[in-house]
């Protein structure tokens, strides 16, 4: 299965890129699919990666391959929920004007055989609609230093079933 989605942002590309490639560990501060996000020290990988608690569960994530130039990066997952046997995801940025950019998500997920046979009728929009969820939480973040209605509801319901841990 594979989904492709892009929004536009009014924002310079640097200040997008700032927040997807170079805040790449926060992704928790803004997407409202993501409730925890912290780095990861992979020891064969020069850019590392991610590991996140989800909307859908717990995901690794490894980054494939970087190209900070033409501001594009993909990750694949290493670590997934049942449901899914692999995960691959493209980020690109491009300028559109000297205030506005355009933002690409190119995600390709393989469904196992019991989730996919029986469940992706209800599986496929659920994901479509959270990343252009996802997409908007973005937008929104970048054009206005806030967090989405979506994202602070997903946050309340998270760390009601998962208070912080002081020491």
């Amino acid at each position: 299965m594979r989904i492709q989605e892009a929004i536009s942002i009014d924002a310079p590309a640097e200040k997008v890129w700032e927040v997807l490639w170079n805040e790449y560990e926060q992704v928790c501060d803004w997407a409202s699919t993501v409730n925890h996000s912290e780095k990861r020290k992979i020891s064969n990988s020069s850019h590392g990666g991610r590991s996140c608690h989800s909307t859908w569960g717990e995901i690794s994530e490894i980054i494939e391959e970087v190209d900070e130039e033409n501001m594009r990066y993909t990750y694949y997952a290493d670590g997934l929920p049942a449901m899914m046997k692999s995960a691959r995801n493209t980020w690109k940025v491009k300028q559109k004007s000297v205030n506005t950019s355009e933002v690409s998500i190119d995600l390709e997920i393989e469904l196992a055989t019991i989730p996919k046979a029986l469940m992706s009728w209800m599986i496929v929009p659920k994901m479509k609609k959270d990343i252009i969820q996802t997409m908007v939480d973005l937008r929104y973040f970048i054009e206005t230093g806030k967090q989405t209605a979506a994202k602070l509801k997903s946050d309340v319901k998270y760390f009601k079933k998962h208070p912080l841990k002081t020491v």
